[in-house]
């Protein structure tokens, strides 16, 4: 069982026509759709925005550029490296 909690969206009117015409599609409440619809956005995709910070990978030993070009990732993999 999921603990919900009521609340007020404000969404633009073809917006919720086109979520009330799908939910009744799939006859599901307006809630029900919402809530999968939310649920499926934040969990299963990656959200860009303009303000994200880029990951940096901690480094553990020696320094190396890792943005090599094709020829010179073609020589470490030949030396084993």
């Amino acid at each position: 069982m999921y603990a919900c909690m009521r609340t007020t969206l404000v969404l633009d009117d073809p917006i919720f026509e086109k979520a009330k015409k799908k939910s009744a599609e799939m006859g599901v409440t307006l809630s029900e759709f919402t809530t999968a619809a939310l649920r499926e956005f934040l969990f299963t995709r990656r959200v860009t925005t303009g303000n994200q910070k880029r990951f940096l990978m901690p480094v553990v030993g020696e320094s190396e550029n890792i943005h090599q070009d094709p020829k010179e990732l073609a020589r470490l993999r030949d030396e084993g490296r």
